[in-house]
């Protein structure tokens, strides 16, 4: 708030042609004397010059008040913290499932005897079917995993099927193998817990037709479960 620099300048009487601040003359100015009353328009002009001046200076004293209170702190214009958003993601080895289920089976190839070949790796799981000839011969099966997997076909056909299931815990799939090798890829999100459960020709498979890990180990039944050790 502007404030007056004439609340800081002692009251002026005027007294006819003579005036005093307080008693005393006001500074910078030549006292009157007792023989001043015959020179009353000379002291009304040096009275307008003061004035004059006051009111110059009051003028400039209240520009510089009013630029002071606009002045804003530099702090004001200081730029807000950034914002930092973090975000925590969940990771599991790959290399935490049974060592049994590792690597691809070593009997595995186009023509092979007909069943399943699973098996686990660094970059997930696989599923692959084939049999001996070429005739036409339906694979299908179900995997229920307890986190969302994500999957990838392996040269399917475009009447073959893969299906997730909303929620990304059931894969089906369905397709029709002449011999060749076919299946699929597949990823959880850090399950602890797989089963598996396939079938050829609408019929489910026995054990020895199907092959898991390197060393083509067959589970105990059909559905089996794998279970991640850590």
């Amino acid at each position: 708030m502007a404030v007056s620099v004439l609340d800081d300048i002692p009251a002026v009487r005027v007294l006819g042609p003579d005036f005093a601040v307080d008693g005393a003359s006001l500074p910078g100015t030549v006292d009157p004397g007792p023989h001043a009353h015959g020179r009353g328009s000379d002291w009304k002009e040096l009275d307008l010059r003061n004035r004059t001046r006051r009111l110059r200076l009051s003028s400039l004293l209240t520009i510089s008040a009013l630029c002071a209170s606009l002045s804003i702190p530099a702090a004001l214009f200081a730029a807000e913290p950034a914002t930092v958003t973090t975000t925590t993601t969940t990771t599991c080895s790959e290399t935490h499932w049974p060592a049994s289920v590792q690597g691809a089976p070593a009997t595995l190839k186009a023509g092979a005897r007909a069943g399943d070949y699973i098996w686990h790796n660094s970059s997930g799981w696989h599923l692959r079917a084939t049999h001996v000839g070429h005739a036409k011969v339906i694979f299908t099966g179900r995997i229920v995993s307890n986190t969302p997997m994500t999957v990838a076909p392996y040269r399917l056909e475009k009447s073959d099927r893969l299906t997730l299931s909303a929620d990304k815990l059931t894969l089906t799939y369905r397709f029709a193998n002449y011999g060749y090798i076919d299946g699929f890829d597949f990823r959880t999100a850090c399950a602890n817990k797989l089963v598996f459960r396939g079938a050829m020709n609408g019929v489910k498979l026995p054990t020895s037709r199907i092959w898991i890990g390197h060393d083509g180990r067959h589970p105990l039944q059909n559905p089996f479960a794998v279970l991640r050790t850590r």
